[in-house]
């Protein structure tokens, strides 16, 4: 299945974009800096992104923490970063949930490991507590040095929720906006993707300028349409995907046929 909404490393498409997002976020672990944005629109790519990222640094002394969802107050926030750390059960105080995370950070260190932090949809918080708490967690140092690395990625509007927070916009060190595919990139994912599943040459070079139209070069887009485009020709008894399925399958998408 070529088009699945999953995160699966071979299917990871390195266009230029999303490459440098790759070598920014990279570097900003490598040199143990506090925090790191990534933003843009819904279905870029940024969680395939950071997947990769922890799969990759999880193999090179990295820990890592995901939160695919912080929808949270403020201690439910250091809960889940702190669970997903220890693996163990966490106690409901905030004081004592920040000493069993400060131990596991210290001693963390001392293996000579370093603790990542991944928030996903960061978009979604809401309140400045919770902003607050995960700026004191960039606080946390032995001998000067920071033990813990943020990388909050989300959809465009969390970029002006954190330019509004002066004090936690102090404390990023590199933002960087993922963008769509453009026109020539889009045929390039499809065609990587479909090689990757075994048979690059199942549609047509007419789908591609009409994909990239009804997609607008946005990941999830491009794979729901596929999809859809192989279940059609299927249905049709075809043997490639032209461009009049892919039409017929964005109609089905939008609910149109």
């Amino acid at each position: 299945m070529p088009f699945e909404n999953l995160c699966e490393k071979e299917f990871f498409f390195e266009s230029e974009n999303h490459r440098e997002a790759y070598s920014r976020i990279s570097f900003i672990i490598e040199s143990k800096k506090p925090l790191c944005v990534l933003y843009g629109p819904y279905g870029t790519g940024k969680t395939f992104i950071l997947k990769v990222i922890e799969n990759d640094y999880s193999k090179k002394n990295y820990i890592f923490s995901y939160l695919p969802n912080p929808s949270l107050d403020e201690v439910g926030i250091l809960k889940i970063i702190t669970y997903n750390f220890v693996n163990f059960k966490i106690p409901d105080n905030k004081a004592d949930i920040l000493i069993s995370l400060e131990k596991f950070l210290k001693d963390t260190h001392r293996d000579g490991k370093h603790c990542v932090v991944i928030i996903d949809e960061a978009q979604n918080i809401e309140s400045e507590k919770v902003f607050e708490e995960l700026r004191m967690l960039l606080n946390f140092e032995i001998n000067s040095k920071p033990v813990i690395t943020m990388i909050m990625a989300g959809q465009s509007e969390l970029s002006n929720k954190i330019s509004s927070n002066k004090q936690f916009l102090q404390r990023v060190f590199l933002s960087y906006e993922l963008k769509p595919f453009n026109r020539d990139e889009t045929r390039e994912y499809v065609i990587h993707r479909l090689k990757v599943a075994g048979n690059e040459k199942i549609f047509e070079e007419s789908c591609f300028d009409i994909l990239y139209e009804l997609s607008g070069g946005i990941a999830r887009w491009i794979n729901n349409i596929c999809s859809v485009s192989l279940l059609t020709a299927f249905t049709k008894n075809l043997s490639t995907v032209n461009s009049y399925v892919i039409k017929e399958a964005y109609s089905t998408i939008k609910g149109e046929v």
